[in-house]
């Protein structure tokens, strides 16, 4: 489990990103493609049943909300 700090940290990296439009794109009403901070490449944020997902090795791995799940969140805020 993740400490309130750990997510704070995640939160912060996740505005970063949605801070760039271009860095979160929308697929469909549940996918999305978020911009890798470290690399040229995409990964894929989904909403389920069970909430939000996201294929980066952070989510996969540790189960916890990640950093372009938290950038999917406030780019749908910053739209509306």
């Amino acid at each position: 489990m993740a400490t309130q700090q750990e997510l704070e940290v995640r939160k912060m990296r996740g505005q970063a990103i949605a801070e760039h439009e271009a860095n979160v794109r929308r697929i469909d009403e549940n996918a999305y493609k978020v911009h890798s901070q470290s690399g040229d490449f995409e990964y894929d944020v989904l909403s389920t049943e069970k909430g939000w997902v996201c294929s980066c090795p952070d989510f996969t791995h540790r189960e916890v909300k990640c950093k372009h799940i938290f950038a999917v969140e406030l780019s749908l805020e910053l739209r509306r």
